[in-house]
């Protein structure tokens, strides 16, 4: 069964699409609720909108940092006021959303780390790197309150994929996405992954690290 990327923190943004009749719509959605057969969204009214019928087929396109999923979907029902529209959608049994990714997710070990602004740093070995952020193990925890500050990362590339540059770095700032302890993986059983997104990478510093994660494929 594939996790439902609903409830993945990496969303950037929601938007669905279906035909009334001979219109079709497109409405960026915001979720409000989801349980385990349904969702619940809201959307801006758009001008000269009309009610979807019950049980209207539906496209959800989900974008996230390092990729775009999309699902069909049932509209069950759509209640209407002046500024929101309220979707009640069914949920795919087995969230068969199909991934369409945008850049390549590595496994590879590089040297990186994460310091706040009142001094705080975490020092770690990347496991997972991609163009929207990277992942990383550690058996250490640490202060909710670090989840939710940004801060500065600095992560350190070869030499060899540098011309000039003798201690090659990209400084960027992010923010902590999600935490999850792994339960699967042998070697790293009982440690915690953790999931950061970068925030505004300048294009330079995109290309550099596009060209890295093409070339250690």
């Amino acid at each position: 069964m594939h996790e439902n990327i609903l409830r993945d923190s990496l969303v950037t943004k929601i938007f669905i699409s279906y035909t009334e009749g001979s219109k079709k719509q497109v409405m960026r959605l915001k979720l409000r609720f989801m349980d385990d057969k349904q969702a619940y969204f809201s959307a801006v009214t758009p001008e000269n909108y009309e009610k979807p019928n019950k049980k209207l087929p539906a496209e959800i396109k989900i974008y996230t940092v390092d990729g775009v999923y999309r699902t069909d979907v049932t509209i069950n029902d759509a209640s209407v006021t002046y500024s929101e529209i309220f979707f009640e959608v069914s949920l795919p049994k087995v969230y068969e959303f199909i991934q369409h990714r945008s850049s390549s997710r590595n496994r590879t070990e590089l040297p990186v780390n994460i310091k706040y602004n009142d001094g705080f740093e975490i020092s770690a070995t990347t496991y997972d790197l991609a163009i929207g952020g990277l992942a990383f193990y550690s058996k250490e925890q640490f202060s909710s309150i670090y989840k939710r500050l940004p801060a500065i990362l600095t992560l350190t590339l070869p030499t060899t994929i540098w011309t000039k540059a003798e201690d090659p770095k990209i400084v960027v700032e992010t923010l902590f996405v999600r935490e999850r302890q792994e339960d699967s993986d042998e070697e790293h059983f009982g440690e915690n992954l953790f999931s950061y997104k970068f925030v505004n990478l300048s294009k330079e510093a995109e290309k550099t690290l596009k060209n890295f994660l093409i070339n250690n494929d």
